[in-house]
């Protein structure tokens, strides 16, 4: 009987690697599990007959043409999971909350999710572009907290979404496999429980790799600090003596790629290459991959006089770097040698955090692969390559967009700017302008708005405290109104002004109020006949205030 396969693919890794997580709680017992992002999708990728789960309906064109004809394609649905939604079923009803996601659509869909649900609440999806109500009591994310400014206190993350339960009918149907409807529903809230919390991505959680599928060609280098990367792993791998070489480099600037170049025009090239990541496993898991067991191979073995790549090599603890440097020390190697880190090494010996035997023998053949800021000459080569890969060379941008890509830091270097052109990718937008790009590039733009609910939702509350907030907005419309045309107020005059508004206070209780509007930095107090205007900070609030009792 063939063994049954289920291929998922996706363009994020960390979405990919938490559905894949799903899939393997609920049917990995039974079948094989394989996954791989768009960009690494290749036509021998997918097996013939296999199950191929995507992640959405808009990356069908980009995979259907690498994936076998004979094989069926699901595309996935998403839903909450529940099991994170303690805090938001806990609060009390009537909550005004912002749903925030990576792109409106997907802010859309969580928001259907949680209106079918979780219905005690109202719920806005949030759109860039749109000013948000200053009535947002919470703001909700499934997992998408690094859009939003740090220190808000009044943020729920339900984390990632997951494969609704039809989903995995759907494939357990086409897999013909003999579970009843109440085990595929004990087997998914098992899942859902497995995965709850929203620390369940590990960004370097990889399998161990055995094919380099990438050369020098594929690698893109107009820039200067480009080339002379490239020319220095060229000459490592044809050195006979260069058995131990060490890669550094930011996390996306592409390190793997040089290793699998490397050996690919090395000498071992028609010889395995096998690639571990250090970061993605416990360190029991790691040393017996390094060192192999009774009846399990080391990744050595593995590789037999081909190349082994030992990824993020800093994250090994102390002793088991020290084990490796005995076995290097002790045996005389075939295999070509290569690690790579993102931290600096040298630093790291420095501060007694890496063995320093270990440093030295790697560090005499080392080189660094330049962060993209270093390399912007390399930034609309890369966009070309990203779009002739994924099949997209259609794809036009605005000139404001190019010069975003230009200024912007791109912190994930390429990694980043490959999932940020795929994702533009799928859109059906031409050129595709500034209001199309991902939330997290904008989020300085959005910062303000962000901050400016948690700002506004303290005074709100600090004036609630004293009982008269309807009182203290009409004081500051009162201000607001005087200020259009140059008019301030002495205490007898702003009496007269809210009284002619139909809101009478005596003198005691206007300076009360007056002292918290000032307190709270809202209004401007001046002494004799200037008299008394509102703030910015004031003008800023009542606006927002306003604008939010509009929207609602």
């Amino acid at each position: 009987m063939a063994v049954k396969k289920v291929t998922i693919i996706a363009i994020q890794e960390k979405y990919l690697d938490t559905i894949t997580k799903q899939v393997k709680e609920i049917i990995g017992d039974n079948v094989i599990i394989q996954s791989v992002t768009v960009k690494d999708l290749q036509c021998h990728t997918v097996s013939d007959g296999a199950i191929v789960v995507i992640s959405n309906s808009q990356i069908k064109g980009l995979v259907t043409q690498l994936i076998p004809r004979d094989c069926p394609i699901i595309i996935a649905k998403r839903d909450i999971n529940y099991t994170n939604s303690k805090e938001l079923v806990s609060l009390p009803p009537g909550q005004e909350i912002l749903v925030v996601n990576d792109n409106v659509s997907n802010a859309n869909e969580t928001v259907e999710s949680l209106r079918e649900t979780v219905f005690e609440h109202n719920y806005h999806a949030y759109i860039p572009e749109d000013s948000i109500p200053e009535t947002i009591d919470y703001i909700v994310t499934p997992g998408e907290r690094h859009l939003l400014p740090q220190g808000l206190s009044n943020v729920i993350d339900i984390g990632s979404r997951l494969l609704d339960i039809s989903t995995f009918e759907e494939i357990i149907n086409l897999l013909e496999m003999d579970y009843s409807k109440s085990q595929i529903i004990r087997r998914y809230f098992k899942a859902c429980v497995s995965l709850s919390g929203n620390d369940n991505y590990d960004s370097h959680a990889k399998d161990i790799r055995h094919i380099a599928q990438y050369h020098f060609k594929d690698i893109i280098s107009e820039s200067q600090s480009m080339k002379e990367a490239v020319e220095l792993a060229k000459q490592y791998s044809l050195a006979h003596d260069a058995r131990y070489i060490h890669i550094g480099g930011e996390q996306g600037t592409g390190k793997n790629m040089f290793a699998q170049a490397i050996h690919n025009f090395s000498r071992k090239s028609d010889q395995p290459f096998v690639s571990v990541n250090c970061a993605s496993k416990d360190s029991d898991e790691i040393e017996l991959i390094l060192f192999g067991a009774a009846n399990q191979d080391d990744v050595f073995q593995l590789a037999g006089n081909g190349t082994v790549c030992i990824e993020e090599v800093e994250e090994l603890p102390l002793d088991i770097q020290g084990r490796l440097f005995q076995l290097f020390n002790a045996k005389d190697f075939s295999q070509i040698v290569i690690t790579t880190s993102t931290q600096n090494c040298q630093e790291l010996v420095e501060k007694d955090l890496f063995n320093r035997d270990l440093f030295n023998l790697f560090n005499k053949n080392a080189l660094n692969v330049p962060a993209l800021s270093e390399r912007m000459e390399d930034l609309l080569p890369l966009i070309n390559n990203i779009k002739q890969r994924i099949k997209r060379n259609d794809i036009t941008f605005t000139s404001k967009v190019i010069e975003f890509f230009k200024d912007y830091s791109w912190a994930g270097n390429v990694k980043e700017l490959y999932n940020v052109i795929t994702y533009l990718s799928l859109l059906e937008e031409d050129p595709i302008g500034m209001e199309f790009l991902p939330f997290h590039l904008r989020a300085r733009a959005d910062e303000q708005k962000f901050k400016n609910i948690e700002v506004n939702k303290s005074i709100i509350s600090k004036i609630e405290k004293r009982g008269f907030l309807d009182e203290s907005i009409k004081i500051l419309s009162a201000f607001y109104e005087g200020k259009k045309e140059y008019i301030s107020y002495g205490r007898n005059a702003l009496k007269k002004q809210l009284e002619e508004k139909g809101l009478t206070l005596t003198e005691q209780q206007l300076r009360m109020r007056l002292e918290v509007l000032q307190e709270l930095g809202l209004t401007i107090v001046r002494q004799g006949r200037a008299g008394s205007t509102i703030s910015r900070k004031g003008e800023a609030f009542i606006e927002d205030y306003f604008t939010s009792i509009i929207n609602k």
